[in-house]
């Protein structure tokens, strides 16, 4: 902690290391102070820390953005597929497969039903 005073009515302010703004609790003046030198790699790193976990914040909802859009587009590929195998594995069938790839959500429960589909629709066509 640093000692200074306030340059309007001289009382005293407790400041931490690094901190260049004040609030004077006996005039109610914002003070600003230049920090010194021993000071300024403080103030230097606090900023990059506060940089830093802005990049890492945005970082983070980028790709939650990104997640939940590769979650729709599955959904969507899943939907057009069974809607497209319909008439070769029966409404039921389809249907089925289609509400397990939904509930999965995802890359991989998607990718199973879609190749669940294409097998039963190859079978269907004689080509396995």
């Amino acid at each position: 902690m640093a000692s200074r005073h306030c340059p309007n009515c001289a009382a005293p302010l407790e400041m931490e290391l690094g901190q260049v703004e004040a609030l004077c609790d006996y005039c109610a003046s914002r003070l600003r102070f230049v920090p010194g030198s021993d000071e300024l790699a403080v103030v230097k790193t606090r900023e990059e820390m506060r940089y830093r976990e802005r990049v890492a914040v945005q970082q983070a909802i980028l790709r939650k953005q990104l997640d939940q859009e590769e979650a729709e587009r599955w959904r969507q590929m899943a939907g057009r597929v069974a809607i497209a195998a319909l008439p070769v594995v029966g409404a039921a069938a389809g249907r089925a497969m289609f509400g397990a790839a939904v509930r999965r959500g995802g890359g991989c429960g998607c990718l199973a039903a879609l190749a669940g589909l294409a097998a039963a629709a190859a079978t269907a066509l004689g080509l396995l």
